[in-house]
């Protein structure tokens, strides 16, 4: 079966959805042969026309580039939409009216299935847009399976608290916030703030900075790690959570959208505006050692729902169906 993946145009430091699907290549690399494109508006119409030239069997939207749809065979292909958050908070007016046309109308109408990374981000997209349920498949992400456990005896001298991704719903402002008077070293994986990174030297707070790393360089910076933070306002997925799970680390999470869904009983789940609860959890973590553990142990087990093998065969199961001419 000849499957083509059309990726989201390269970004500096911005690889996340690429990694994703290239666990799900290798998984499924003895059922499909795959392509991997990568394409942005200005060059869609060469896209569309290759597709045409050389057929495929199946064609699967990886995320970001919705509007790609608009051109390819509707009835072989597939979209994945990891979530709606520029769309529901960022976006106004008639940028938001073109959006919601040209990045879901028509190519959700037009495509033979949507899947989603979470219930959470099917729910919000089926109260957004008109699609029948039956069309939205919900298939989450895998967790990298080279993330080996690596487990901590004992926490450093200054617990580190490993924090990913930038934007102000991560919440490093509360984080920051929780963390005053208290022991501990950030650990940051984003893009280098000299002003944040000036305000946390003034508050006396220990912050070291990674940004555009390889999964193997982000996988060494977990291993650095006492605790992970990803208590964010609004996740699509959050795939941090399973990371951090993976490796033995134990998770501070949010309490809302897809984050509880994806922790499972793996994570301590606080209300991510309360700079108390977030202090609390980790003043417990960093104090507590049995229940620290707990936290741990649970998240390891929470990862067999999320394993390469079992994501790939959800995505092959669709792929068939799309190859037979199975729609909704």
């Amino acid at each position: 079966m000849k499957v083509g993946y059309y990726f989201r145009s390269s970004r500096k430091g911005v690889f996340s959805i690429e990694v994703l699907f290239k666990r799900v290549m290798t998984s499924l690399s003895e059922h499909i042969t795959a392509y991997a494109y990568h394409t942005n508006p200005t060059h869609v119409i060469f896209t569309w026309i290759k597709s045409f030239i050389q057929p495929l069997d199946v064609y699967h939207i990886t995320g970001d580039i919705n509007f790609v749809a608009l051109g390819l065979n509707g009835s072989k292909t597939i979209l994945t939409i990891h979530d709606i958050g520029h769309y529901t908070y960022s976006l106004k007016g008639w940028k938001k009216y073109i959006s919601k046309k040209v990045w879901f109308d028509w190519p959700l109408r037009k495509v033979a299935f949507v899947t989603t990374v979470s219930e959470f981000t099917k729910q919000q997209l089926m109260a957004e847009f008109s699609i029948h349920t039956d069309k939205v498949k919900v298939v989450h992400n895998a967790f990298p399976s080279s993330y080996k456990r690596d487990d901590k005896l004992m926490l450093s001298p200054v617990p580190k608290i490993l924090q990913i991704g930038g934007g102000d719903h991560k919440n490093l402002s509360r984080l920051v916030e929780a963390i005053k008077d208290m022991s501990c070293e950030l650990l940051l994986v984003r893009a280098y703030d000299q002003q944040l990174d000036d305000s946390l030297k003034q508050q006396g707070i220990l912050a070291t900075w990674f940004f555009d790393l390889t999964d193997e360089e982000i996988y060494e910076v977990y291993k650095k790690s006492d605790l992970v933070f990803f208590a964010s306002t609004y996740e699509g997925f959050g795939l941090p959570i399973l990371e951090a799970q993976a490796i033995g680390r134990a998770v501070i999470t949010s309490n809302c959208a897809s984050m509880p869904e994806v922790a499972g009983l793996g994570a301590v789940l606080v209300d991510p505006y309360q700079v108390s609860e977030i202090r609390g959890a980790l003043v417990q973590l960093i104090n507590d050692d049995v229940y620290r553990t707990q936290r741990i142990k649970a998240g390891y087990e929470n990862l067999e729902r999320f394993k390469p093998d079992v994501i790939a065969q959800q995505y092959l199961t669709l792929y068939n169906q799309v190859l037979h001419g199975i729609g909704y």
